[in-house]
């Protein structure tokens, strides 16, 4: 066999290797280099000397092992592309995102948006665990092993006549957040290759890395600063979500955490493979349950959020992780300055990345510190530190493997010379290996005169079965993989679909065995799937979901209307308690361990209605000022604010407002006193106004052609002085016009606000018509919750996720408002 190194060799970064065995090109990943002082991509030269490519195989999604994927299938478009199903769905978020970059930052595209779709389309998934023969008529054999690192990543293991090689890809052996630790059985490779990024190092304890992390955010929010955790979008932020999630749960952390930048699209992509997650996770999926973000997690949608954002104390997950573009450059050029700050950095910084030189700042004496972004230079002041969060296997995890897998040959990739050098010697102290250390050019033949025999799996028998697979004769499959194979046996899907004999579409196949009680996932591999046991199924089978008038019962027991309970409800077809609380974000913080409870208990989901009970809000009132004259008593739901017009003045006015606040999760504001200004801005254009009917109707003159008009115009007084106050479907559609709006003030004199009203009826009525024409039928009327801005629908069976999307867009649109 002959090896080719044209990336990746002495060097972090693209990652891209060329084997030769039994006459086939097989190229294991195609990435780029993140550093734009070198070339960022791959020796495509090597490649086209020695015989171009047969197949490609892909390890994981990450810039540095995918990034030049487009260009070489476009170059070799008859090899066929092999990866996992996440790794897949990551791949073209990635890919897309980059195309985005490129344009963004004006570069001569090294691939355009046709090559993107072309190789995608190029793409075959497999499950880890499952061999396959990428050619016809040869003995070449390649499986796909979990490696950790992140969701989708997997190791590669070739065998073929001429011997077997074993590549680690970007591995991790200890189990994350979000995923679990590499599964690498005792294989028998002649040849492996390494990655050695850590290999010269040993990581600190995670659990209390995690701590230190949490330790030191509390202390920068009590203080008043702000956090900043660059993060890269794929697999680091979501880990530090969840690390974030876990202690606002447990009360070590109280403030908002945002999240931005691509951040978003991976969350996204996670939630749509959740057999390549934790239990934990995948089990809340199937619930429909949502794992990264909630009223305390929130995703920054729009640009204009941010400026808000870092005006109050608050944590912010934002790529790119090595500060190398993104929001998290914006973020950091804004709270660099305050040493009240904190910049944590969690992940592996490239040496000329803005990241790596933050970190070395740290050890200057000077005063004096500048960091360049971009093309500005800014002064940092914050506190910067550094936390061991790697996604990695360090030094005793790799020599871990090496030893359990004994290779003939090693071969070391993926890390800094030195790193490399350190690791082969701790190599050749365990085994009697040849150890070497490539770089980039590089090329090997390798003779193995003895291959090392294989393993090799009987093959599981076939039911040969005509007909479809469905939720209909699932059992079937059930009965005969429980009677001939046992359900010991961990099953990929192509497995099951093999014994079975006419399935096509794994991904459909994964839907129904996710959501069937006849099998079940691996704990530990949720890819793989086990025949549940007879009594087992018999036993949930008896047991089921607790029946409905029974559960509504219980909830009296549990929730009494001192609680803030007054109304109940189900829906049965998805076995959803609905719960009505007078306030839901204090029901939902003081209740979470009982509605946790009561979900184990009576196997139906906890759903808590997310509007306020408006109707004794004024109770509240009264019972705190029971010897105030209270004029006026009003509720804005979009700002969570209380506006109380009282007589005079109290002498307590700040203790009220917390113990409203206590009570209720709602602000408070007494005689306008901290209540937030609607205006948009008044100018003072030093001419006398237009006449009142005359500004209004150069307002609808103004509107007349635009998307969006006002469907109301109100003729208001504050303080002495007449304004104009425009009312949109919602206030967020208002906001979209002020730059029209500003023009409007010159024109005509007048101060001109926005109203924070929301239309719902026409919402509503919009929601329900975008539907409609999407062909997706809904349960019953959308609901508008105006305390987040959504619009929440049950839908009538199932609903495409792109399609889902593409509604989601039009109703933030047309409405301002987003999909709950």
């Amino acid at each position: 066999m002959k090896l080719y190194f044209c990336g990746g060799a002495s060097e972090v970064g693209a990652s891209c290797y060329l084997v030769n065995i039994d006459g086939k090109n097989i190229l294991l990943d195609c990435g780029i280099r993140m550093s734009s002082s070198k070339d960022n991509l791959p020796d495509f030269q090597l490649i086209q000397e020695n015989g171009g490519v047969d197949v490609i195989v892909i390890s994981h999604a990450h810039m540095d092992h995918i990034g030049a994927l487009p260009i070489i299938s476009r170059i070799y478009p008859d090899a066929k592309i092999y990866m996992t199903h996440a790794a897949k769905d990551l791949t073209r978020v990635l890919l897309y995102d980059s195309l985005k970059i490129m344009e963004k930052e004006a570069e001569i595209p090294v691939y355009a948006e046709i090559h993107v779709r072309e190789m995608l389309n190029r793409i075959i998934c497999y499950t880890p665990g499952h061999t396959f023969a990428p050619f016809m008529g040869t003995d070449l054999k390649v499986t796909l092993y979990s490696a950790g690192h992140i969701a989708g990543a997997a190791s590669i293991y070739i065998v073929g006549n001429e011997g077997s090689i074993f590549y680690s890809g970007d591995f991790s052996r200890f189990r994350q957040n979000t995923i679990e630790g590499a599964s690498i059985p005792k294989l028998r490779p002649d040849v492996a290759f390494f990655e050695s990024t850590y290999g010269d190092k040993l990581h600190a304890n995670r659990e209390l890395e995690e701590s230190r992390l949490v330790e030191k955010i509390n202390a920068v929010l009590k203080n008043g600063g702000k956090v900043l955790i660059p993060a890269f979008a794929l697999g680091r932020a979501q880990e530090i979500i969840l690390i974030l999630k876990k202690a606002i749960n447990k009360g070590m952390i109280n403030s908002k955490v945002y999240v931005d930048g691509m951040v978003k699209d991976i969350c996204r992509i996670y939630k749509l493979n959740p057999n390549y997650l934790r239990q934990n996770l995948a089990k809340k999926i199937f619930k429909g349950g949502e794992i990264f973000f909630d009223d305390n997690v929130v995703p920054v949608d729009r640009p204009e959020m941010r400026e808000d954002i870092i005006k109050e104390p608050c944590v912010i997950v934002s790529s790119s992780g090595m500060l190398t573009g993104g929001p998290s450059q914006w973020y950091a050029e804004k709270l660099a300055d305050d040493e009240k700050n904190l910049i944590a950095i969690t992940g592996y910084q490239d040496e000329e990345s803005p990241g790596r030189k933050l970190l070395e700042l740290t050890d200057e004496k000077s005063e004096d510190k500048k960091l360049k972004l971009g093309d500005k230079e800014i002064p940092v002041k914050c506190a910067v530190d550094k936390f061991g969060l790697s996604a990695h296997a360090d030094m005793s995890e790799i020599l871990s493997l090496v030893n359990n897998l004994h290779p003939k040959k090693v071969f070391l990739v993926h890390g800094d010379p030195d790193t490399i050098n350190f690791l082969g010697k701790e190599i050749q102290k365990d085994i009697k290996s040849d150890v070497y250390v490539p770089l980039n050019g590089d090329a090997y033949d390798i003779d193995i005169d003895n291959p090392r025999k294989q393993l090799v799996r009987k093959p599981y028998p076939s039911m040969n079965m005509g007909e479809v697979l469905n939720e209909g004769n699932i059992e079937k499959l059930w009965r005969f993989v429980l009677d001939r194979i046992g359900a010991d046996a961990a099953m990929s899907l192509e497995d099951l679909a093999q014994i079975w004999g006419t399935v096509k579409d794994t991904d459909a196949l994964k839907d129904l065995l996710n959501n069937s009680v006849y099998f079940q996932p691996d704990k530990r591999r949720m890819f793989l799937y086990h025949a549940v046991l007879e009594e087992e199924l018999k036993k949930e089978k008896d047991e089921g979901p607790m029946e409905v008038n029974q559960m509504l019962s219980l909830v009296d027991e549990y929730f009494s209307r001192e609680s803030g309970l007054y109304k109940k409800g189900a829906r049965f077809d998805e076995k959803i308690a609905l719960l009505y609380f007078d306030f839901p974000d204090v029901a939902k913080d003081r209740y979470s361990h009982l509605f946790k409870e009561f979900e184990e208990r009576t196997g139906w989901k906890v759903e808590i209605n997310e509007n306020v009970n408006t109707s004794v809000i004024n109770d509240v009132i009264y019972k705190l000022l029971p010897d105030v004259a209270i004029n006026k008593v009003s509720y804005r739901g979009a700002d969570k604010l209380v506006s109380v017009k009282i007589d005079g003045e109290i002498e307590n006015i700040q203790e009220v407002k917390d113990k409203f606040y206590n009570e209720t999760g709602l602000k408070l504001s007494i005689n306008g006193k901290d209540e937030s200004v609607d205006t948009i801005r008044v100018v003072d254009t030093g001419a006398d106004k237009l006449e009142q009917n005359e500004a209004l109707m150069l307002i609808d003159e103004a509107f007349k052609d635009l998307p969006h008009k006002p469907y109301k115009k109100s003729i208001k007084t504050s303080n002495g002085i007449k304004y104009i106050e425009l009312s949109f479907i919602s206030k967020v559609v208002g906001e979209r016009y002020k730059e029209k709006i500003d023009e409007l003030i010159k024109r005509t004199g007048w101060t001109i606000v926005v109203g924070s009203g929301c239309n719902q009826i026409e919402v509503i009525n919009i929601a329900k018509r975008i539907f409609g024409e999407m062909g997706v039928k809904l349960k019953k009327n959308p609901s508008v919750y105006l305390d987040d801005m959504t619009v929440g629908v049950s839908i009538d069976g199932d609903a495409d996720d792109e399609i889902i999307k593409k509604i989601d867009d039009t109703l933030y649109d047309m409405t301002g408002l987003r999909l709950r």
